[in-house]
């Protein structure tokens, strides 16, 4: 229709093969600016146009799949049968489909019969968007009301369990009560310190940080001599390696707490007679803050999945350490605000090296400046 209409325009001076052309192009420029992949089947199911994001989304190169069935190009059963229903019932229908490895990827597709004059016909408009990222932030939604709840319930149900044996007469037994008592008061205070770190979490998601320079190596200092006295109680040797003049920009508290949370870590898993070493060091565009260990490392397999909130490498000894499991998704989440990166490079039995960079920001304003 929209092309019959096009050539009822046709001026003198173009021919209807010329006005042709030109539509074709204007409708592939339409598809290629399109930020979804689409595709136009025959009454066959055989693909006779698709734009460069289709072939991209279904991992083939971009002219590919002109000439083949949908069942050919996508090699999946499911939607050649959500085609053949959507022609049948002549309505749009919707599936998520995945596509194997190496990319990974879930589409959700569309498949609507492509109306001529009003009427549907046997042509089938398939339009298909990448929702990888978004099924995968729901997941980690899902995933963390979950956590959330275990972590909750865990201490919430030791609580009532102490208190009703405390109820039903433990209490009047001094020591059987007093060490129910401690319990209620551990279990207390770790539920203290999951929600201090869920809100500490949360502002580190929704307010960007109020940045001003401050003395790294100050701020290092008066970190490492806060947990001197646990390092020395546990036998470890805990050192700072960083040049007096080391200047930052950004929130100081905020990086105060990534930097109390990786030596904290450090420290846990370090052995009696180990070393846990702070260094801070001046890079062209950034600074760098490493906690190095020699402690139990950390498994290749865990490493993809180490900043998860909740998720924890040794889930025994990290909750007895009382561990809430959100430390390092913590520090993640204020340096990736700060505009920094976290890397962290690990062998099993052999330490583990966490790293952080922040932007040196105030050197660029006063290169502006300049």
């Amino acid at each position: 229709m929209l092309i019959r209409n096009h050539l009822n325009r046709v001026s003198s001076n173009e021919t209807q093969a010329e006005a042709i052309d030109t539509v074709r192009y204007e409708y592939q420029a339409l598809l290629d600016l399109s930020d979804s992949g689409i595709m136009i089947l025959d009454r066959d199911s055989v693909i006779i146009r698709a734009n460069a994001l289709a072939g991209k989304l279904l991992g083939v190169s971009t002219n590919a799949p002109v000439g083949h069935t949908l069942l050919e190009v996508t090699l999946s059963q499911s939607l050649h049968k959500l085609a053949l229903a959507s022609r049948e019932e002549r309505r749009t229908l919707f599936m998520d489909i995945r596509i194997p490895e190496p990319d990974g990827k879930v589409l959700v597709v569309k498949i609507s019969p492509i109306p001529i004059d009003s009427i549907p016909s046997d042509m089938l408009l398939i339009v298909a968007r990448n929702v990888t990222d978004l099924r995968r932030l729901e997941t980690i939604r899902r995933d963390f009301v979950a956590n959330v709840s275990h972590e909750l319930r865990t201490p919430l149900a030791s609580i009532r369990a102490m208190a009703e044996t405390l109820q039903q007469g433990a209490l009047e037994d001094p020591q059987v009560a007093s060490k129910f008592l401690d319990t209620i008061i551990n279990e207390s205070q770790r539920l203290a310190r999951i929600s201090e770190d869920l809100l500490i979490l949360s502002q580190a998601e929704s307010r960007a940080p109020t940045k001003e320079p401050f003395d790294m190596e100050k701020l290092l200092r008066k970190v490492v001599q806060r947990f001197q006295p646990q390092a020395d109680r546990s036998g470890i040797n805990l050192s700072l390696d960083c040049p007096a003049t080391l200047q930052a920009f950004g929130s100081q508290d905020q990086i105060e707490q990534v930097i109390v949370n990786l030596i904290d870590n450090a420290l846990k898993y370090t052995s009696e007679g180990g070393d846990v070493q702070v260094s801070g060091e001046a890079q062209e565009d950034a600074i760098k803050v490493c906690v190095r260990d020699t402690g139990i490392g950390i498994m290749s397999k865990d490493l993809p999945r180490l900043f998860e909130r909740f998720y924890r490498v040794d889930k025994a000894r990290s909750r007895s350490s009382g561990g809430t499991g959100l430390g390092l998704s913590i520090v993640k989440h204020i340096v990736e605000a700060h505009g920094g990166n976290v890397t962290v490079d690990s062998e099993y039995n052999h330490g583990s090296t966490f790293s952080f960079t922040l932007p040196n920001e105030s050197d660029k304003s006063a290169n502006r400046e300049g």
